[in-house]
């Protein structure tokens, strides 16, 4: 009878003990909203990956030139962040931009030869990624060059061979310099769903100093970008503007500008917004548009990449934050 109430007791006593950790690893599992996004950070998932060959050379389509010149890729990647991100960001932002650079590289590569084009990607950077050369970095950087060189070519070795994927396959690893606070869907800018490009929290976006900026027309002028849309508008202005539709991330999906219908994304075209996350009223004979933000909004922020870089996140974590469920592989 002793020898079973001692093994209640330490079964009681083991039950209390384990309780803490099952909590804790529950906890884990679900996740918590945090400063990046309520999408938990995974662990760096760095895999070895026979389906995919490094690209050892990118033909670029120079658009300006029209013509495709042969670049090494570690060149053509250092040449995507000199254009693209600022290099006094932090060292883990410009890798997490190097892979993101990289790996959209190789996606737009995958297409173009599917479609028999001979170029791997353009440096039309209203559809790809921009690019400079030496001499443009030089011009970019001044006195800066040799540090800012020798920093961004760092970060380019260091994530060398790397892919980001979902699923096995390269992603579309679209990127934008500022978010409203929240990243967008892809759905809602470009009419096709890609798993891994949801709205993700960005909220570090908000202090950036470039967040708000302000678009002001009067109404002769406002009137003539509306003509430029097919819209006539007659009356009182402050009628012009009906109702504005947004999306759970906080950018336009529509508004209705004279009695016509438009989506964000044509207005912010239009009026050169500097993102479709905007707010328009008519104040004083003025239409003023209040935007927030920076790009289209999808997949990865560059400005949120360096705030959680400076948070102490690294550039796996950065990915795994913007760029939902993918994994980071290693080509051989």
């Amino acid at each position: 009878m002793k020898n079973m109430y001692l093994i209640i007791v330490l079964t009681l006593a083991m039950s209390f003990l384990l309780m803490p950790l099952l909590a804790v690893e529950q906890a884990e599992k679900e996740g918590s909203d945090s400063q990046i996004g309520t999408s938990s950070i995974k662990e760096k998932e760095n895999t070895e990956s026979e389906d995919f060959e490094p690209l050892n050379e990118i033909k670029l389509y120079l658009k300006d030139e029209d013509k495709i010149e042969s670049i090494d890729s570690e060149e053509y990647i250092l040449g995507v962040v000199a254009a693209e991100m600022q290099a006094d960001y932090d060292i883990e932002a410009i890798k997490a931009q190097a892979l993101a650079s990289y790996t959209f590289a190789y996606f737009r590569h995958m297409q173009n030869s599917e479609q028999g084009n001979e170029y791997d990607i353009t440096n039309d950077t209203a559809k790809d990624q921009g690019y400079l050369d030496s001499v443009g970095r030089q011009a970019k950087w001044g006195d800066k060059y040799a540090e800012y060189e020798e920093k961004v070519v760092s970060a380019v070795k260091s994530i060398k061979n790397q892919l980001i994927v979902y699923k096995n396959a390269p992603i579309l690893a679209a990127y934008h310099a500022i978010s409203c606070g929240n990243t967008e869907r892809a759905t809602n800018v470009w009419n096709t769903d890609y798993p891994y490009l949801q709205s993700e929290n960005s909220i570090g976006d908000l202090l950036s100093p470039d967040f708000l900026s302000e678009v002001k027309l009067t109404t002769e002028n406002f009137t003539a970008k509306l003509r430029e849309l097919g819209c006539e508008v007659t009356g009182e202005p402050s009628k012009y503007i009906g109702k504005i539709t947004k999306s759970d991330a906080g950018y336009v999906t529509n508004i209705t500008l004279g009695g016509k219908k438009f989506t964000g994304d044509k207005i912010r075209e239009t009026f050169s917004l500097r993102s479709a996350s905007f707010d328009l009223i008519f104040k004083e004979d003025t239409f003023i548009f209040t935007v927030s933000g920076y790009g289209h909004g999808v997949g990865m922020s560059q400005f949120g990449a360096n705030y959680m870089a400076e948070q102490g996140s690294t550039y796996d974590e950065i990915i795994s934050a913007y760029y939902r469920g993918v994994k980071i592989v290693n080509m051989k």
